[in-house]
Order: structure tokens, then sequence, then C-alpha cells
């Protein structure tokens, strides 16, 4: 395809050679997998051999496929750039290939054979002081290993390990398992940075406590990533209030609250609160990072962070005293409370929030914030409210022609519809859409619904009104 033989014959050099009878022989010997290594991995040509696949040929087979398709998607890249001429995409696919064959070949192997299995602890650690730092899993991995050895056949402790793995990196979005590590250690014992998580746990955990601490890090993955990945471990009819307000959370982009959520959730499901209770307190969560972060965009000098990991910590203490968690979370809800946002700069903050075509960052802010106003007002929706799409009352076509974007892209000018009443609304009079609306069973506000025209000032008021609405009433912790 790149029409660079030359190089994929040097390559295949390193792969086969002559012997001695000038022979041509893999420079890889092996039994085990033979033939499936050779003909289908080693080879260059086509395979003709029909080979049949063990245990042992499955991984080599997965690992290979891997390879290929990232290799291939990363040249697909590089083919379709259409900035550049087919040949400037020849030549840096074949760039980028040479720059990957020169930095596997210049990988160095270093082996190290050690008596005391302590000292190949010892070094793994020592080895982590220099050059890049060791990811926080594979500390622990390692610090785990020196105490808890295999049973038998069996090694049960790196069963677990790679379940913990295994459950966060098969999340469908991206989730990182040492986050996940240092969320658990603070919705446990005690506020730490991801660089000083080891630290802490190294000397908490011994060879007395490691499989029990070991078992928690287990049961902790699974629960942690069900509140990043919503269908996961949810039952969606039963608990949709929760998923609704993790939902919300994710819209916010707020992570500060985790080591609290899990504490929750993991007291919630080890049957020491109630789904309401858990319901409630989730609930409030979501409505003071509504106004704290998605409507003034707040910052915290760390005072938030640390009082989430401090409720995880008091709920995890609490064991199973029901009403002591109860006390936890009325507790926890006062200094929501105590934090609320001033009236004056939700108001500004809920003016800034805008959507069109070509400023959409806050699409699914906004949406979110129309369908809650939306159901608070009592208003009735054609089909489902998945399907409902944003209009403007005031048509994005006005915009230059006497409406600002902002104007045109505020919360007080943006309703939520179902797409049949949408494509009725190809009018751009307020008058005709105002009819339409009404006859499909829409509800505008009393001062849209009198007007005859909507003026600048006029969609100003509509948001004030919605922004009073919000933070008094529907978003009130």
């Amino acid at each position: 395809m790149l029409e660079a033989p030359q190089l994929a014959d040097g390559i295949q050099s390193y792969v086969e050679q002559r012997d001695r009878d000038n022979e041509i022989v893999y420079v890889l010997e092996t039994e085990t997998s033979y033939p499936y290594l050779q003909e289908e991995v080693l080879k260059s040509d086509p395979s003709e051999i029909d080979c049949q696949i063990g245990r042992e040929e499955e991984r080599i087979e997965q690992a290979f496929r891997l390879f290929r398709r990232n290799i291939t998607d990363k040249l697909a890249e590089f083919i379709s750039n259409v900035e550049q001429t087919p040949e400037q995409n020849n030549e840096d696919s074949i760039a980028w290939l040479s720059k990957l064959r020169d930095t596997i070949l210049d990988l160095n192997l270093i082996l190290v054979q050690l008596d005391d299995e302590d000292d190949a602890y010892l070094i793994f650690e020592t080895l982590n002081t220099r050059g890049k730092d060791l990811e926080l899993f594979d500390l622990l991995r390692n610090h785990f290993t020196k105490y808890l050895k295999p049973t038998g056949v069996t090694d049960p402790p790196i069963h677990k390990l790679r379940e913990i793995h295994e459950t966060i990196e098969s999340a469908p979005m991206e989730l990182d398992v040492d986050q996940f590590i240092v969320h658990s250690w603070q919705s446990r014992y005690d506020f730490v940075t991801k660089a000083k998580t080891f630290q802490k746990a190294k000397v908490a955990i011994k060879e007395s406590n490691a499989r029990p601490h070991l078992n928690r890090l287990l049961s902790d993955a699974g629960q942690w990533r069900s509140i990043f990945d919503i269908e996961y471990q949810w039952h969606s009819k039963k608990e949709k209030d929760v998923i609704r307000s993790l939902s919300a959370l994710h819209i916010f982009k707020v992570v500060q609250p985790t080591p609290g959520l899990l504490s929750l959730i993991r007291s919630y499901r080890d049957g020491h609160i109630k789904y309401r209770t858990l319901r409630d307190a989730i609930r409030d969560i979501e409505y003071f990072h509504f106004s704290f972060n998605a409507v003034t965009s707040s910052r915290s000098s760390g005072g938030i962070s640390g009082m989430y990991a401090s409720l995880g910590q008091n709920i995890f203490r609490a064991q199973s005293d029901s009403a002591k968690i109860g006390r936890l979370i009325a507790e926890h809800r006062e200094k929501l409370r105590f934090r609320e946002v001033p009236a004056v700069e939700f108001d500004a903050g809920f003016e800034q929030i805008f959507y069109t075509k070509t400023k959409s960052a806050k699409k699914a802010l906004v949406r979110y914030i129309l369908l809650k106003l939306a159901k608070h007002e009592g208003h009735q929706f054609q089909g489902e409210t998945d399907d409902l799409t944003i209009e403007h009352l005031v048509p994005q076509a006005a915009i230059g022609a006497g409406y600002s974007e902002e104007e045109v892209g505020q919360l007080g000018n943006l309703i939520l519809i179902d797409s049949e009443t949408n494509g009725m609304l190809s009018s751009n009079r307020f008058a005709d859409k105002k009819r339409i609306l009404e006859s499909r069973g829409y509800r505008l506000p009393e001062q849209l619904a009198g007007a005859e025209e909507l003026t600048p000032k006029l969609l100003r008021s509509n948001t004030l009104r919605l922004a009073e609405i919000a933070r008094e009433q529907v978003w009130k912790v």
C-alpha cells in the first residue's frame, strides 16, 4: 500500500535469516505455538497451512490483531489527510512507521536474577524512583503480591487485581484506574493526592491486613465505575432518579464529589441506607454543583474536595449504623447550604448560559436546564423527552438583524419541543410560532404568550424570571 518494499524486507530480515546451510529459518524458535506463530504472524507471505488455534495461540492472535489494528488506524489518519497531496501523506506514513520501527529496535531488555523474592520487590520500587514513574496501580500490585502468595494452582490476588483493572478499563468511557485508587482511598481513610497515595498505602497495608484491603478495592471498583458509567450496576427503572443526578454531574464536569458519592453508594448497596436516602443525598449534591459549577463556575481552594472526602470517611467509619449515617448526610446538606451561591452571582451566571449553532459548547447543559424547568412548570410534551429538540423562539436568522447572538441564544428565548412540532415551525414570525405551539399543547410563559413580538428586553426579562425559579425552587438544596 505504501510502496516501500525495501523497508518491509528490512524488517523481515530481523524475523527470518539464513543459517549455515543457507536455509531460511526464523530467529524466534518456539514449539508450543507451532505452526500458528510461524505461519500467521512471522511469515511475510500468506499462510499455506490451516492452523489449529489453542489457548496460547488465542492470546498471540489477540495481541497480533491489536497491534495490526492500531497501526492500520494510525496509517488511515495519515492517508486521509485532505490538506496534503497523496504523495505527502504517503511520505508521512512511511516516516511514522520508520520511527515506530526504530523505537522498538532501540529497546533494551535487562534481566536481573535474584535469590531472595523480597529483594525483587525492593528493586521494583527502587527502580521506580528513576526515570518515568510507574503507575499507582503497578506499585500497589507489587505491594499486594509481596504479602499475598498463590494458593495451590490458583493465584487469587493476581486474579482480583486483574479484575479491578478490567472493571475500570472496560468502561465505555475513558476511566483512570489510578484515579479510582485515589478516590477509593479518600473515601475510606485519608484525603491524599495521587502522588502521596502509595506512601500512605504502603504504611497502612501489611501482611496481616493485605487481603481485606484488596477485597475492599475489588468491591469499590464496580461501584466507582457506576458513578461515571450510569448503565453499569444500576437498575434503570427503580433507581432512575439517582441515574439522572449522576448524569447531571457528568454534564457539569465535576469530580470533587466522587469520594463522597462512592461511600454513599457503597452504604446503599451494603444495605445500610435506603434508596430514598441515597437519592436525596445525591440530588442535593447535583443541585449544589449546578449553582456552584454549571452556572457560576465558582472555584474551590480545595475545601470542596476535602469536604467530600470527609463525608466518605465518616460514612465508612459509621459502618452499619444507619442512624449515624443519616445524621452525617444531614450535616453535609447543611454544609452545602452554607456554601450557597449568592443570588446576584447566580443570576449573572445564568444569563451567560446560551446556545446557538455556532456556540454549542453548552448544549447538553441548556437541554438539562430547559427540561428541569419545563417539568417544574408542568409542561406536557409530545412523545418521549429523549427526542425533544431545542427551539429558538426568535430564530437564529435574526442574529445581526436587531438581535445579538447572546440574546437569541439565551435561556429565555429557548424551549424544548418534539421533532414533529419543530418541523411545523418553519415561519420566522413569532405570532405564527405561538399559534402552532399552542395548538400542539405547549404553554408559553404569560409574558411571552401575551406578546406579538419578542424584543431583547422581553427575552432578558424571561431569562431572569427563569433564573429566579431555578435558584429559589428547582435547584434549591
